[in-house]
């Protein structure tokens, strides 16, 4: 079919359907950037701020965005997923200043160790060779290599 055999009722049908199209392309392409803008704008207007002591979200609304830095039981973590509500360790990396973090089990991708990762396990320091790592050292010696 031509376009130019279409009549006027079909013609703005697709042309509904075409900008129906575009406007939920264009919510997929910039939502995640937007919830996380909103999120920080509310935890600003709350009083929370990076480095704060680890308090349990009430929703999604209080959630930690992604890269958001915490303190938990004397540990410093960085949120490894936007809207986490999770208590650390779980999808939360500790962060250490000298050597690597104490390895953590793996809930889902959003946690799982990338390639160059490094972490301690059993009292050594091991680093992933792979990405999407959910395996310890003992359960996966394949997927690390001690350091």
């Amino acid at each position: 079919m031509d376009i130019r055999d279409a009549s006027d009722a079909e013609l703005c049908r697709f042309k509904t359907m075409i900008d129906g199209e575009l406007d939920r392309r264009q919510t997929l392409a910039t939502a995640e950037k937007q919830a996380t803008e909103l999120n920080n704008a509310y935890l600003a207007a709350a009083g929370v701020e990076p480095g704060q002591e680890w308090k349990q979200p009430t929703s999604a609304v209080d959630a930690y965005p992604k890269d958001w830095e915490v303190t938990f039981e004397g540990k410093t973590f960085v949120s490894l997923t936007p809207a986490n509500v999770w208590q650390p360790p779980t999808g939360w990396r500790e962060v250490v200043e000298e050597g690597a973090p104490e390895w953590v089990q793996p809930t889902g991708s959003h946690d799982a160790y990338s390639k160059g990762n490094q972490v301690t396990f059993g009292g050594e320091v091991f680093e992933s060779v792979i990405d999407a790592n959910t395996w310890s050292p003992e359960t996966y010696p394949a997927g690390w290599k001690a350091i």
